[in-house]
């Protein structure tokens, strides 16, 4: 069964005011809530549930870090609909598009589709698989700098949630950033 990819419309080029203030107010949100994790985790405070929220809920946010038209998004209508962490889904997802925006040519493009009993969320764009992405990848602990710091939040982020991520070549040219996550339970 093939699963039909739908564009997901990301309101415009240019979102209304009133968008753009709801989409600001959701990030001041986003940040509070990562910011009282962080300071949770520092007091030794178990992290409290939180509910899972779907795929296509996130997708606006996620999309509106990048510049105008330098990424498109589709998903199946059952990736729309996944379940999942709201928090940690949408910092993986803003990592790598702003990877893919910030360090490869041209525009970058994030593709969502159910298979298996997961969710695969892949961000490709033109640029080249580099010796420090799987170095990056792979790494146990933060680096030293910032140079792979996003990477490997992203790792931790997708360990947690347990999910895998992984670094393809694609032919001719390019590279995906594989995301797999299961549905997401609170």
């Amino acid at each position: 069964m093939t699963a039909t990819l739908i564009p997901v419309r990301m309101a415009s080029v240019c979102p209304d005011r009133a968008e753009l203030t709801r989409l600001a107010a959701e990030h001041v949100a986003y940040a509070e809530a990562i910011l009282g994790q962080a300071a949770g985790t520092v007091s030794g405070l178990p992290d409290r549930p939180v509910a899972a929220v779907a795929l296509g809920d996130l997708l606006p946010a996620v999309a509106v870090t990048a510049p105008a038209d330098a990424l498109t998004v589709s998903a199946s209508r059952a990736a729309l609909r996944w379940p999942v962490h709201p928090r940690n889904t949408q910092q993986i997802l803003i990592n790598l598009v702003s990877n893919a925006v910030r360090h490869a040519p041209g525009p970058a493009r994030l593709v969502a589709r159910v298979r298996a009993r997961h969710v695969r969320i892949a961000v490709t764009d033109r640029g080249d698989l580099t010796d420090g992405l799987p170095t990056a990848l792979r790494r146990r602990t933060a680096p030293p700098d910032d140079r792979g710091l996003g990477l490997w939040v992203v790792r931790q982020l997708v360990a947690e949630l347990g999910g895998t991520i992984r670094a393809r070549p694609l032919a001719p040219t390019g590279l995906a950033m594989e995301a797999t996550l299961p549905r997401y339970r609170t």
